[in-house]
Order: structure tokens, then sequence, then C-alpha cells
């Protein structure tokens, strides 16, 4: 009779052969392992962005103010009158503040204006207008006249040609001297004192923005004040 002993590995291998690849099946996963993304994986590519407009070759065309590359008129005035409160003694004053517009524009600090000469609502409206800029403007040129006609409508003839001014009774519409700088148009302006002030239009180096410039005085020092407001080419006139 054989021994069973002598069979006993050879039985034990046998069922390892049967077990083992049920177990490893077991272990397996149903489907493919998923993949894995690199931690060096490049980035999704940028947003490919719009193309600049065309550059321009004189202030005239449609433009839309840029508040971002704009100086802070406010700020400016701030500055020039050393940090004094607006409109002390003024109600309010001129541009800051929610009181009236008064006291003395935009220095503020007199009643009735500088010297004792009222302002008028021209007066008041066209110191918002300076210190205040449109959202947008459109520049045309008809012979020696240049129209600024903002959002709102109202016009400003720039005449350039020397001619006598006619004045409006209408506040949307106002004529005003100027003159020719190279490119760069230059008004020729007075405040409620008869002091001058000025505004220059000229186009950026690059051809793509119109630069407006205020200068102006302020305050019982008559500080000079220069205020910068930028338009981009309106988005309606490219090409």
């Amino acid at each position: 009779m054989l021994k069973l002993d002598r069979f006993l590995p050879v039985i034990a291998l046998g069922l390892m052969c049967f077990t083992v690849p049920g177990f490893v099946r077991a272990q397996s996963p149903p489907g493919p392992l998923p993949q894995v993304e690199s931690k060096d994986a490049p980035p999704a590519p940028a947003r490919p962005q719009p193309p600049l407009p065309p550059p321009r070759q004189s202030i005239l065309g449609a433009w839309k103010l840029n508040r971002d590359d704009s100086d802070d008129a406010q700020k400016k005035l701030q500055e020039a009158r050393g940090g004094e409160s607006q409109g002390r003694g003024g109600g309010g004053g001129y541009p800051g503040g929610g009181g009236r517009i008064g006291g003395g524009y935009p220095g503020g600090g007199r009643r009735g204006g500088y010297g004792g000469q009222s302002e008028s609502d021209q007066d008041r409206q066209k110191m918002q207008e300076l210190l205040r800029p449109p959202n947008g403007v459109t520049l045309g040129m008809t012979g020696a006249e240049v129209d600024l006609t903002d959002d709102t409508n109202r016009k400003r003839a720039f005449m350039t040609d020397g001619r006598k001014l006619q004045k409006s009774k209408d506040s949307a519409y106002e004529e005003i001297a100027a003159h020719w700088v190279g490119s760069r148009l230059v008004t020729d302006e007075k405040d409620a004192r008869g002091q001058k002030l000025s505004r220059t239009l000229e186009l950026s180096p690059d051809g793509r923005q119109l630069y407006e410039t205020v200068h102006l005085t302020v305050g019982r020092n008559n500080s000079s004040v220069v205020i910068r407001y930028v338009y981009d080419i309106a988005p309606q006139t490219r090409q």
C-alpha cells in the first residue's frame, strides 16, 4: 500500500494551480486602469486677444472714455489745494460731496463765485463738463470748425479761424475759440473770473487713443491744475 505522504506535495501543487488564477481575477479591476494626468502637463492655451483697432491719423471720429487711464479730477483738485476740504463755506462745493454746486468753482471758499462775481448756470455747467467728462464723444470737422458732440447730444463748436463767436442760449450748444498747434487742437477759454483756461485735444503716439488735457487754475492761490482724460476708439467704429 502506497504511502499518501509521498503524494501530498503533488496534490498541494495541483490545488494551487486551480485556485491562484481565480484569486488574481478576483483582485483585478473590471476594466482598464484610469489615466493619471502628469503634474507637468502644459497649461491650457490662453484665449486669443481681439485684434487692436487700426491706428488713426487725426483726432476725428468716435471715442469712448477710458476711466482707468484717465485722471481723477477731484483728487487733482484736492492735491492742488493742499488737502483743503471741498466746498468750505460754499454749501458743499464742487466736485466733491453731495451739496449744491456753488461757492466758487472749482476751488470753493467764496460765496457767489470768485471776487464776488456770481456764477451763472452756464458757468457751473461748463465746469461740470470739464471736470466730469462724458462717456463718449464724436469729433467731426467742417472747414475751420471742429465739432465735438458727446453722448448726451451736447455740441461744442471749436472755431479755429478767429471768427466772432455767437453766444448761445441753448446749454446744449456752445461756440469756443480754438487754434491748431501742429496736429493738436487747443482751446482759448475763460472761467467766471475771466482767467484763461484751456483744453488740448490730441492723438496718442500709437494713434489708438485720444487725449483731452484740461489746464485751469483753482483756489485762492490760483494753483495750476492739469487733468488728462483718455479715450479709446469706440468699438462700433472698429473695422
